[in-house]
């Protein structure tokens, strides 16, 4: 008697599935064709490269160890990741930026990126704005706990680093210009 167990059953997709996939394929394949895909890698490896000595925020009169600038990057990369998703609309888009951002990372920093590839500190930091309060209070105390100095200095840094990175950010995505299909 025949074994029945590596017997597949075809199921057909239905047709709203067929027709969706074929909408955000044609999506895909017109941001491909307009350039808005190379347009967003640009501005992933863009965002890669910010540094804190770029003098995108007020770093103040604090003495920068190099532990100090490490969490200050961290901050920043989230703040870029975080400005990403809140400010392109268009998933794929978004998605392609990010993706660009951590394969430049990846490809050109592997101890950074490895660093920050476990997700601690970006855990940290959403769960800092899904908390109730003042987003860039609870923002900057968490910057203060991961610095381990629990100092006003510090926190008045990581507000400055949540505000002029969002501000930085979103600019940069601003200046992008994604054509609109």
């Amino acid at each position: 008697m025949a074994d029945d167990r590596d017997m597949k059953i075809y199921v057909k997709k239905s047709m709203t599935e067929t027709g969706e996939f074929k909408i955000i394929n044609d999506e895909i394949q017109s941001h491909i064709a307009n350039g808005n895909r190379d347009k967003a890698v640009a501005l992933g490896q863009k965002m890669a490269k910010v540094r804190p000595e770029d003098g995108i925020v007020d770093l103040g009169k604090l003495n920068m160890t190099s532990a100090l600038l490490y969490q200050i990057r961290v901050l920043l990369t989230f703040m870029a990741e975080y400005s990403i998703q809140k400010k392109i609309p268009v998933e794929f888009l978004a998605d392609t930026a990010s993706s660009a951002m951590y394969e430049y990372l990846k490809a050109n920093e592997s101890g950074y990126y490895d660093n920050i590839s476990d997700g601690a500190a970006f855990t940290f930091y959403l769960l800092a704005l899904k908390k109730e309060g003042d987003p860039t209070e609870n923002i900057a105390k968490q910057f203060s706990m991961l610095c381990n100095i629990n100092w006003p200095e510090i926190i008045e840094l990581g507000k400055r680093i949540f505000t002029q990175g969002a501000d930085y950010f979103d600019k940069m995505i601003n200046e992008t210009s994604f054509e609109n299909d």
